[in-house]
């Protein structure tokens, strides 16, 4: 085995190309549906298949996406973006090159900055951003390959960044976050599952103040727990093949999760193998100015602008905020909520803010209603529950109709037969438990069956009444006001001169 000659640490540079499938009606250079889920090649055409003599047309919408996130990563834009044909010869590409960008894309030069753990932030750069058409779809089958073009001409945007990122972690934290920026903007859903959000990461260790070591480039990457694990086993394989005295071959490998390894592909290609020239049936699209101030005006508030804001304004904490800002839809229903309330409570001063209900909404929302969300697997967009109907119980528990305990159960309800909330409570005799007569009787049997405790509570043991109040929903199924049944119990043990036959005894 020859002796390594390299010495010391090394440094590791990771970069990632990240493509995303647009949100669109039609496919990017011709009429057919974009839609994910159809039965093998029914949306596709003479265009999209690539049959001779036919024209692409520039889809307008995936431009003016393409232009969002070129914005957002805070990139220079292009006075022209060409598009250019890269040849390559593979089953799934029917035309057998890929309408795509290489010396003119819409937006280079940009920056996003990646949030730590600690707080910290650290400034990605990004190299470009472009827009091309994806492939079709490879399915493997006993010994089988069969073609699916119905992906084939997708709109697919390309995010390539600098090689600025040093772990697998830091990795999987700047996709994580990327994908939440795509989605806030309304670009992308970012299924990695379906393919809609992928990811590609090229990575290359060296000695430290040596630059740029020999890459390989990491495939199959559909989670960004997978890509996590992929850079760091190769980090390791290189390291190893380094310090044996070896040389890095740069090569294209997948990441095999049964394994959890990664093998070798095939060579890597280099941007002259791919023959880049400008597309001759698409001219150089010039944007005008008024068009991107128009693009830039209706961009999305972005996570971290809106975590900092609804932090300041609303009065949660760090920990809620991250919760109630993961996902844009869970932002709009927080926000929705607290404004529907602050609108009825407040008429002459609808910009004062309740910020105690806001932690209350952010508390129901990351407790009972998220629970109910995961174990239906519905999102928050799409389940029945509503900012009004969620108001709706929070203002039958303020107003000591319901418990909530009961609130729970009626959300619980309003997700199984989506029904409004007043409607659950009257059908069902949810009703809260108020009458003084009726809810005495039920104390006073409660407290005499526990004379221990009760005599704990006598002693100054006051924790016990929780005890005491949890038999009495027990037996009422938890429609008992919880502030008259405390002050019940109370009564019953001290103004009533209670004493239980053990201490009469004693």
């Amino acid at each position: 085995m020859a002796q390594s000659p390299y010495k010391g640490e090394y440094q590791t540079f990771i970069g990632l190309e990240i493509h995303i499938h647009l949100l669109t009606e039609s496919k990017v250079f011709c009429g057919c549906r974009n839609v994910f889920g159809s039965e093998p090649n029914t949306n596709v055409c003479p265009v999209c298949m690539g049959y001779p003599g036919v024209l692409p047309s520039l889809n307008e919408e995936a431009v003016r996406k393409a232009y969002q996130v070129a914005m957002a990563l805070n990139c220079h834009l292009n006075e022209k973006a060409v598009f250019e044909r890269k040849n390559y010869f593979y089953p799934d590409m029917p035309k057998n090159y890929q309408i795509s960008q290489f010396e003119y894309p819409f937006g280079i030069n940009g920056w996003f900055d990646l949030e730590l753990a600690g707080g910290s932030t650290r400034r990605i750069r990004i190299h470009d951003v472009h827009l091309e058409e994806d492939a079709g779809k490879m399915i493997h089958e006993g010994g089988i390959s069969k073609l699916d073009y119905n992906r084939a001409g997708t709109p697919l945007l390309e995010i390539v960044t600098e090689p600025d990122l040093v772990t697998g972690e830091e990795a999987e934290a700047f996709v994580q976050q990327f994908r939440q920026m795509v989605r806030y903007l309304g670009v992308t859903d970012g299924n990695m599952e379906e393919g809609s959000l992928r990811c590609d990461a090229n990575v290359s260790i060296n000695e430290s103040g040596k630059g740029l070591g020999t890459k390989t480039e990491c495939k199959n990457l559909n989670s960004s727990r997978f890509i996590k694990k992929a850079l760091e086993y190769e980090i390791k394989r290189q390291t190893k093949v380094l310090n044996s005295g070896e040389k890095i071959i740069q090569e294209t490998r997948l990441w095999d999760e049964g394994k959890s390894r990664t093998s070798p592909m095939r060579t890597k290609e280099s941007s002259n193998d791919y023959r880049y020239f400008p597309e001759p049936d698409l001219p150089p699209y010039r944007p005008e100015k008024k068009y991107l101030s128009e693009i830039e005006s209706s961009l999305a508030e972005l996570p971290r602008e809106r975590r900092i804001r609804i932090m300041e304004e609303y009065g949660l904490n760090e920990q809620q905020a991250l919760f109630i800002t993961a996902e844009k839809s869970m932002a709009d229903f927080f926000e929705k909520t607290v404004y529907l309330k602050n609108k009825a409570d407040t008429e002459s001063d609808s910009n004062k803010i309740d910020t105690a209900f806001a932690g209350t909404v952010a508390s129901w929302l990351s407790g009972n209603v998220q629970k109910i969300l995961n174990d239906s697997g519905l999102s928050i967009e799409n389940s029945p529950l509503s900012s009004d109907r969620l108001l709706s119980v929070l203002n039958l528990i303020e107003n000591g109709k319901i418990s909530a305990g009961i609130g729970k159960k009626v959300i619980g309800v309003v997700f199984e037969k989506d029904t409004e909330p007043e409607d659950i409570v009257k059908d069902l005799g949810m009703d809260q438990m108020s009458d003084t007569g009726e809810l005495q009787g039920v104390v006073s049997a409660i407290v005499d069956a526990n004379p221990k405790i009760a005599d704990a509570i006598r002693d100054g043991a006051d924790k016990q009444i929780g005890f005491l109040m949890g038999q009495v929903m027990k037996a009422t199924s938890g429609k008992a006001n919880p502030g008259m049944t405390r002050n019940l119990i109370r009564e019953k043990i001290f103004k009533q001169g209670y004493i239980s036959e053990d201490k009469k005894n004693a």
